[in-house]
């Protein structure tokens, strides 16, 4: 690693992204917010807009942050299995997870109907005495009670495959029919696929029955998931890096990338404390990359509220004030963006706009941008980028880009990892596989 190579510090507004409201005048929240610090991180580098996945596409959270780690869609393992791992669950190669939440639903006409669908993750504990094990069609299904009205579901084929490429079954609101599970169109096993899908459906309709007589009376299934070798961060980017973040899903999250995770209060003070503790770890110098991470933005979004959007973004560009002298050092990479839109108003529930986004210090450079928002990055120097080229752009400005005329790692790697990192030739020869350092499984 040359000396000039610097830490890069990722502050990420989740759902940060909207659209253009009515009831601010035409502006969207960020424009509309009063953003001191982050105009101040935004005249003092360079600024653009971010297509997570695309022009007009609506990722999900989790894989988004995926993509803008340095990872690929297709190697996504399925939210499932993150949410399983941020649980504590250790499902085994061939196990197929997936996330079930409690509802109540109404026959019509042989078809189910959702007639209430409160928030699995709050409130009193929901049908947790209910056994919901059982063995279906070759299949052992397991129910993890993890609190609220939520669980993880586990199908562990006793004989044969199962496949995580099927279809959602929960419809994220009232009044809807529950989806049938099916199996992906462009599974790569569709047998597997198929009989997943059967086995899913049939649980449902099981769960149902034993269900019989609570508040809640149904279980839905959703965001299917599977182990499967994947690069580690540290393989993927050459940076050894760590999420400051809360809850299960960036737990299991930094599991599966093999990311350090530490888990930090979300509320004003929270956000601010975990920008300080991520410098800190950038400063020890074990640590190259830091995800500072707040669930406030979209939070803030489902709500549907513009103005309420606004104060929680004003909220956290306060939040970020403390740090301010130090984030314009020059001397660590910081970013700010979101993982999607979320839009404040509409019916959706994620959407497909770009999201701002500035990257300042190291090799970063200036453009003519000095406030942070929506139309104002469009003239930004960064331009429209994919997400997947974001973490290329702080390996850059941090002078830690891998030069690809050369190769020195096993894995695609990003970036220039360090030199403990890379397998050094000894004086007697061994190429036995333990000088390769393993995939994730």
């Amino acid at each position: 690693m040359n000396g000039s190579a610097r830490p890069i510090l990722l502050i990420l507004l989740d759902g940060l992204g909207d659209r253009q409201a009515p009831d601010l005048g035409g502006l969207t929240p960020l424009e509309a917010a009063h953003t001191p610090v982050l105009d101040a991180l935004a005249a003092a580098g360079t600024t653009g807009l971010v297509w997570p996945l695309g022009p007009g596409r609506a990722p999900s959270s989790p894989l988004a942050h995926a993509v803008l780690f340095g990872f690929e869609p297709h190697e996504f393992p399925g939210r499932g299995l993150l949410e399983a791992y941020g649980e504590g669950l250790e499902p085994a190669a061939g196990d197929v997870v997936c996330r079930a939440s409690f509802l109540r639903a109404v026959n019509r006409e042989g078809v189910l109907w959702v007639a209430e669908r409160p928030d699995p993750r709050e409130g009193p504990a929901a049908n947790a005495d209910a056994d919901l094990d059982a063995e279906i069609d070759g299949v052992m299904c397991t129910f993890t009670h993890t609190g609220a009205k939520q669980g993880i579901l586990t199908l562990t084929p006793l004989g044969g495959t199962l496949s995580h490429e099927v279809t959602d079954a929960d419809p994220l609101s009232e009044d809807a029919p529950v989806r049938r599970v099916l199996p992906l169109a462009e599974a790569a096993d569709p047998a597997a696929a198929a009989r997943t899908a059967h086995i899913l459906n049939a649980w449902m309709l099981l769960a149902r029955e034993r269900s019989a007589g609570c508040e809640l009376d149904t279980a839905v299934v959703k965001w299917s998931g599977s182990r499967a070798p994947l690069a580690t961060f540290t393989q993927r980017t050459g940076l050894r890096g760590a999420t400051l973040s809360t809850g299960p899903l960036y737990a299991g999250l930094a599991r599966a990338l093999g990311l350090t995770h530490i888990d930090a209060g979300d509320d004003r003070d929270g956000f601010s404390e975990r920008i300080a503790a991520g410098i800190a770890l950038l400063d020890g110098g074990n640590t190259d990359f830091v995800h500072v991470h707040t669930k406030w933005p979209d939070q803030a979004s489902h709500r549907k509220s513009p103005s309420r959007k606004r104060e929680v973004i004003e909220t956290l560009d306060a939040a970020i004030a403390p740090h301010l002298e130090r984030l314009l050092s020059g001397d660590l990479v910081v970013a700010v963006t979101g993982d999607h839109a979320t839009p404040s108003s509409g019916p959706l529930y994620h959407s497909g706009e770009a999201v701002p986004v500035l990257l300042a210090g190291g090799a970063a450079g200036r453009d003519d941008v000095s406030v942070f928002g929506e139309r104002d990055c469009l003239r930004g120097a960064l331009g429209h980028i994919a997400g997947r080229d974001l973490m290329p752009l702080m390996l850059n400005a941090a002078d830690r880009a891998a030069f690809l005329a050369e190769r020195y790692t096993a894995e695609p790697c990003l970036g220039t990892p360090r030199s403990e990192d890379v397998v050094p030739l000894g004086t007697t020869q061994d190429d036995g596989p333990g000088q390769i350092a393993p995939r994730n499984a």
